[in-house]
């Protein structure tokens, strides 16, 4: 028995006003990031936020071609009605009457599913899911989920975005009062356009179609549910679901990225799968939060390789792991007025490894050498990497992670300042003062850190000439950092004489900081900065300890090296202190560089502490 087709709904103007399909696709702003990765984020933090807290989720990535019955099914019983505007409904046939309709699916299994009620006029209690109609009704609906990846789902048009014919199909397993439930439904984002309605009466519409079941009044369709909606999916091709694979499956048709290039497209997906939810995919990731990823072409799968076996993000796996093993692991970035804890990051280098597909592809979004921290909230996906100085060795790169406290003022706050793409934080898009400042403080906490963890390269002699290679000197260093050791270019030692965390007028000084390498009269220079805070209008006394690096530790005295002296110590004025390791900087406070001279076979590092005159007379 012939199935009746779907039932087209085209959403008209009400009188006081509805968006614009045209608009609801610009909501998305301008990403930082292209197309495909969008997408990839989207679909996959959508997974993660409605995840069964049993297991963690999995999301499949199947591209394929519809085989000539699942393409008639698609023409005849889903789409068979097309729209009034003549852009949409054309855009549609170009792609059903196409030798190869190509589709990209994103199917998540062990998540809630598209739950909920299906009107998006009906009033739901705090605790029953609105998730059909935020995903395909409502545009700009607040979270529902704690500490969730999303926020007000603006980057679902991306979805529509992927398509040539901006149409998606949508297949839930969910549940509804209870009740285990099947659904199916199209949409298609067209452009607002003008036309005579089934009465005869010209009306404006919003550009937005939906393909379902009929509901009373006309005034929107209804998802296909039930076993009609199962025998529907089956027979397009989704993939076969009951109530224990409760999940979601999003059908974007005639996929944009995808041209005649299958291993491009792979590559691409691959790619952003590792970039943003790396943390997720961790064997040290909690089991209830752990994603599990399978990618398809023409049902051929293609497997993913572990991130910690995936260079560079393995340093990131590493850097993560240090994070989650200790909840004092890491540096505490903070702010201090009010005093609270924003984030903790944590650093790790280590010997730059060759890279594999899709690294080191042309336009990879992995570099050749990693230089960067990724940032993220509590939810564990990267929103984006803060980059920063290369180690002077080209044999050794580096990668960090910052995740922000779950502190709801401070999470709340980070949520905010990303954009619809969730790409970036923006601390100038936010209106409330606190929550401006947590993200500001913590983004240029970790600029500061990107940008001196490493070595820049060595300055040039007076008079422009290139100064003498410091290959051997930068050799050493490798050997120090490959072995976690702290040296120049590492983070030097150092401590406080009254600790940099008190009053404001207690004696503070920061560590030690490698800022770059100079080629001296006698060898070579290492430059430190550190800053310091001093008692105003004290006697204060700033004691520098520099120190012989070798082989990974810090060396003795050594008889047969000369030992590393202080050559110059200026502050922020360019002021010039005695030559000395005892510096008497009176009440001064600020940024100051240190310059050290070292052996041209070691490395050096330095410790700093301030004392008060009458502490140290």
């Amino acid at each position: 028995m012939p199935r009746s087709p779907l039932i087209l709904h085209s959403e008209a103007y009400s009188a006081s006003g509805n968006l614009a399909a045209d608009g609801y696709l610009k909501l998305l702003g301008a990403p930082s990031i292209d197309l495909v990765q969008t997408v990839v984020r989207e679909a996959v933090q959508n997974s993660c936020d409605a995840a069964i807290s049993d297991g963690g989720a999995e999301v499949h990535f199947r591209l394929r071609t519809l085989d000539r019955d699942q393409a008639a099914v698609l023409r005849h019983d889903i789409l068979g009605q097309r729209p009034l505007d003549h852009a949409a409904a054309q855009a549609l046939e170009a792609y059903l009457s196409s030798a190869r309709p190509r589709v990209l699916e994103i199917c998540d299994f062990g998540t809630t599913g598209l739950a909920g009620p299906t009107r998006a006029d009906l009033a739901v209690n705090e605790d029953e899911p609105s998730d059909f109609v935020d995903f395909l009704r409502n545009v700009g609906s607040p979270r529902n989920t704690t500490h969730s990846g999303g926020t007000y789902g603006y980057g679902k048009a991306s979805l529509y975005m992927a398509s040539r014919c901006s149409a998606i199909l949508i297949d839930s397993q969910t549940f509804h009062a209870g009740q285990p439930t099947r659904r199916v439904i199209a949409a298609q984002l067209g452009l607002s356009f003008a036309a005579e309605d089934t009465e005869g009466v010209r009306r404006r519409f919003t550009g937005r179609h939906w393909w379902g079941a009929g509901a009373k009044g006309d005034e929107f369709v209804d998802p296909l549910e039930g076993p009609e909606a199962a025998t529907l999916a089956e027979d397009i091709g989704f993939p076969v679901r009951d109530p224990s694979r409760s999940g979601t499956s999003i059908m974007i048709l005639d996929p944009l990225f995808v041209d005649q290039d299958e291993v491009r497209a792979l590559r691409l997906i691959e790619e952003s799968l590792l970039f943003f939810f790396w943390p997720r995919m961790l064997e040290c990731t909690p089991r209830s939060r752990r994603m599990h990823f399978r990618i398809f072409v023409e049902n051929v799968e293609y497997p993913l390789p572990r991130p910690e076996d995936f260079p560079p993000l393995d340093l990131f796996a590493r850097a993560m792991s240090g994070l989650r093993s200790s909840p004092t692991a890491g540096e505490e970035v903070r702010s201090q007025r009010p005093n609270r804890v924003l984030g903790r990051l944590n650093i790790v280098r280590g010997l730059r490894a060759e890279r594999r597909a899709p690294a080191g592809l042309e336009g990879s979004l992995f570099p050749e050498r990693s230089a960067a921290i990724a940032v993220m909230r509590p939810v564990e996906l990267v929103v984006r990497y803060y980059p920063g100085n290369q180690l002077p060795d080209d044999r050794f790169e580096w990668g960090g992670v910052f995740v922000a406290s779950n502190d709801e003022t401070v999470e709340a706050a980070f949520a905010r300042a990303e954009p619809p793409a969730h790409d970036d934080w923006q601390h100038e898009a936010l209106a409330d003062r606190v929550e401006r400042s947590i993200v500001r403080i913590a983004v240029n906490r970790i600029k500061i850190a990107a940008a001196e963890y490493a070595t820049p390269v060595s300055a040039a002699r007076p008079g422009g000439e290139t100064g003498p290679s410091f290959a051997k000197v930068a050799g050493l260093l490798g050997r120090v950092l490959e072995g976690d050791g702290e040296g120049a270019g590492a983070r030097a030692s150092g401590g406080g004489g009254g600790g940099g965390g008190g009053s404001r007028s207690a004696l503070g000084v920061s560590r030690p900081v490698f800022a770059r390498l100079e080629q001296g009269a006698s060898g070579p220079v290492a430059v430190f900065q550190l800053e310091i805070k001093a008692r105003v209008g004290g006697q204060t006394v700033l004691l520098l300890e520099p120190a012989l690096v070798m082989d990974g530790g810090i060396a003795a005295d050594v008889s047969s090296i000369a030992r590393p002296t202080v050559l110059a110590v200026r502050d922020e004025a360019g002021d010039l202190f005695r030559e000395t390791a005892r510096v008497e900087i009176g009440g001064r406070a600020g940024r100051f560089e240190v310059s050290v001279v070292m052996p041209s076979d070691c490395a050096v590092t330095l410790g700093a502490r301030l004392v008060s005159g009458a502490d140290n007379a």
